[in-house]
């Protein structure tokens, strides 16, 4: 009796499986682990939640953001040897207080595409420093980088708990990746350093010292003073932050670059201010290079009063020849200075092209005291005016985008929450790719035990419910085939013959005795009915050795039918190699034998034209006409076009009718060739 019980329970359990094999929303297999598995609900919940964190985020760029690339040192080993080293050392002035620390991998697009960690060790230490170059503390030690399946350019971000008083920190790489464009050579890259405190990066401007090693060739985008510049290939420091247009401010072209532009920002009040920070604009097309707009050369002035005529009220603070920044942020600091309004002058404009006209442009300008941006929500104006101008996408470049707190795709933020928001996305993503790998290994365990139980009862099943049925089918479909046979030939030799017989006689009396209605009647009548004998012998032998094409029958039923009018028929080459199935050949014909008859009763028609095509999927009639037309009433009756609605109905079709009276009428099928079940047909009417 037990045994008997645990068969029935097998039983049922492998029925349940094959029920879920045949549902259509999930797999069958992850719906059976989800019947007999809580945890793969407990995933999806979680997944979903973590999705909604993801959303404020920011994301990293997977494309050019300009820039410097940072440090690189090319060496002749993977790993040091004995009483070497493979490290870079970056020293600040004086001792601060570190309490976060943040590491940038460099990029290179090189002919394999975009490398978004090139350089970057495959295991390396941090440590921090005191004056003396004694370690203080080891913050980080990293094993098989190139493992992690998701950084692909993200930081790596250090909470210093607690804060640490330091003078310098220092990498060391302990094994290095060959380096594709060096035969022979292992690289070492870093885009930039960050330390913290507080909100201040302290690593900025900081002396950097390789410990071994040769710099690699493009001096111009490697170099030791580019690791503390400031400059990431990570974009702008913002997060998403809804829908948002301005993309920032846009001077007017001048002929030459040394035709210098301004800005001038009222902070409302007399202030101490020891810092401009800008942000250059984002290209607005992908044929010009990242910095677009930003200048070569810059002076910030400060003063007491707006009197732009009288120099000697401005007081020069700072003046710079400027590189590119890319899309990075360009942060300017200079002995504080008190003052009310600040003054930006582009002394040298941007001009990458000798006949492009030269612009100044930015994304957000903020004026500095300490971490304070003074400048946020006050007015920002030019001499060339703060006209909105429009951009492609629906965006526009307006002078209150400078002073608003936002960067072209989304709100700015402090440099320090930005290393953290990544370092925070990173955790999440790779807490969702864990869950989906165990989503993953569950269900395959469930498919596993579900493929063997339908294996085992689809062996029993063989021998009690397919073995019979198939010889039955097999003798059933012969004897239909007979059957279709023996009705084909009877259709074929009887009827047709007698049929031509009757057109023949029409003919000869026609000759005879003179033409009349009744003779042609009798012609028409009689022409019709072979071609719909014709068609019934070609159906009933889907398969036979002589059989011709689909398209080739519509053709020569056109040419039995329209034998009166005037008429042409195309079809591109698809079209005469597509083949329906048996029952949608069926309506076709149907369908295009109804729509010749119409028009040879009711269209009044002297000239037709059919064109069959095979394009995206579908197959593509069109029946053409210079007949009387369809009224537009009428053709809103049900009555009207019946027989054609009902084969497109069938065939899951659309179908077009274009028509305007006096004018003729076109009629458009459109028939799937794929279609895994019968779809609702969709029928439209419209004058031409």
């Amino acid at each position: 009796m037990s045994r008997l019980s645990g068969f029935l329970r097998f039983l049922t359990v492998s029925l349940l499986i094959v029920e879920m094999a045949r549902a259509g929303e999930a797999s069958w297999d992850e719906r059976l682990a989800r019947v007999f598995s809580g945890r793969l609900e407990e995933i999806e919940s979680e997944w979903k939640t973590l999705g909604h964190r993801l959303e404020g985020l920011p994301e990293i760029p997977i494309d050019d953001q300009g820039g410097t690339g940072g440090f690189a040192s090319n060496h002749p080993h993977a790993m040091p040897e004995r009483d070497s080293r493979y490290a870079i050392e970056v020293r600040w002035p004086k001792a601060a207080t570190v309490d976060l620390v943040a590491l940038v991998p460099s990029r290179r697009y090189d002919a394999r595409g975009l490398d978004a960690q090139y350089g970057m060790p495959e295991s390396f230490t941090m440590e921090l420093l005191d004056a003396k170059g004694e370690v203080l503390r080891n913050i980080a030690h990293e094993r098989n980088t190139s493992a992690h399946p998701l950084r692909k350019g993200h930081p790596f971000v250090y909470q210093i708990s607690p804060p640490l008083e330091a003078t310098g920190l220092r990498i060391s790489a302990e094994q290095l990746h060959p380096d594709h464009e060096g035969e022979g050579s292992f690289a070492h890259a870093w885009a930039e350093v960050f330390a913290f405190e507080g909100g201040r990066n302290i690593a900025r401007g900081a002396e950097v010292r390789s410990l071994g090693g040769l710099t690699p060739s493009a001096p111009w985008h490697w170099g030791p003073q580019f690791l503390v510049d400031g400059q990431t290939p990570l974009g702008f420091p913002e997060i998403p932050a809804g829908e948002h247009r301005n993309l920032g401010w846009l001077s007017e072209g001048r002929p030459s670059a040394k035709e210098a532009a301004s800005l001038t920002i009222d902070l409302g009040e007399s202030v101490a201010v020891d810092a401009v920070r800008l942000l250059p604009a984002r290209k607005p097309t992908s044929d010009l290079p990242s910095g677009f707009g930003f200048p070569g050369k810059l002076a910030i002035w400060i003063s007491e009063t707006d009197e732009s005529a009288d120099p000697s009220k401005w007081s020069l603070v700072t003046e710079h020849e400027m590189r590119n920044p890319g899309h990075n942020p360009v942060e300017l600091p200079f002995p504080a200075a008190r003052g009310r309004y600040v003054k930006i002058e582009a002394i040298e404009m941007w001009k990458a092209f000798e006949n492009y006209p030269a612009f100044f442009a930015l994304s957000e300008v903020e004026v500095l005291s300490g971490d304070k941006n003074l400048a946020l929500g006050k007015v920002v104006r030019s001499s060339d005016g703060m006209l909105n101008i429009i951009a492609p996408g629906g965006r526009y470049w307006s002078g209150a985008a400078l002073s608003d707190g936002f960067g072209p795709d989304g709100r700015l933020i402090s440099t320090r929450e930005w290393m953290t928001l990544l370092d925070r996305r990173l955790q999440i993503e790779t807490r969702r790719h864990e869950l989906r790998a165990e989503a993953d290994r569950l269900v395959a365990g469930w498919r596993r035990t579900g493929q063997m139980a339908i294996g085992i009862i689809g062996l029993a099943g063989a021998f009690l419910i397919i073995a019979l049925p198939i010889r039955y089918r097999i003798h059933a479909n012969q004897q239909l085939i007979k059957v279709r046979e023996r009705i084909a030939g009877d259709l074929h030799d009887e009827v047709g013959s007698n049929l031509g017989s009757i057109q023949m006689i029409a003919d000869l009396a026609e000759g005879r005795s003179g033409p009349s209605n009744e003779l042609k009647r009798i012609q028409r009548i009689a022409a019709e009915t072979v071609s719909a004998v014709r068609d019934i012998v070609w159906l009933l032998r889907p398969e036979g050795e002589h059989r011709i094409g689909t398209v080739e029958h519509l053709r020569e039923t056109s040419s039995i039918m329209l034998e009166t009018l005037e008429w042409k028929f195309t079809a591109n080459e698809q079209a005469w190699q597509t083949e329906l199935a048996e029952e949608d050949t069926r309506h076709l014909f149907l369908f295009f034998r109804e729509a010749l008859h119409n028009i040879m009763r009711h269209a009044k028609a002297t000239k037709v034209e059919i064109s069959a095509e095979a394009v995206d999927g579908d197959f593509r009639l069109t029946i053409t006409d210079n007949g009387v037309g369809i009224d537009p009433e009428r053709l809103e009756r049900p009555a009207t076009l019946r027989a054609l609605r009902q084969r497109t109905e069938a065939l899951g079709a659309e179908l077009g009718v274009e028509t305007r009276p006096g004018d003729g009428a076109r009629l458009k099928l459109s028939v799937p060739l794929e279609r895994k079940r019968p779809r609702k047909s969709r029928i439209s009417a419209a004058n031409p």
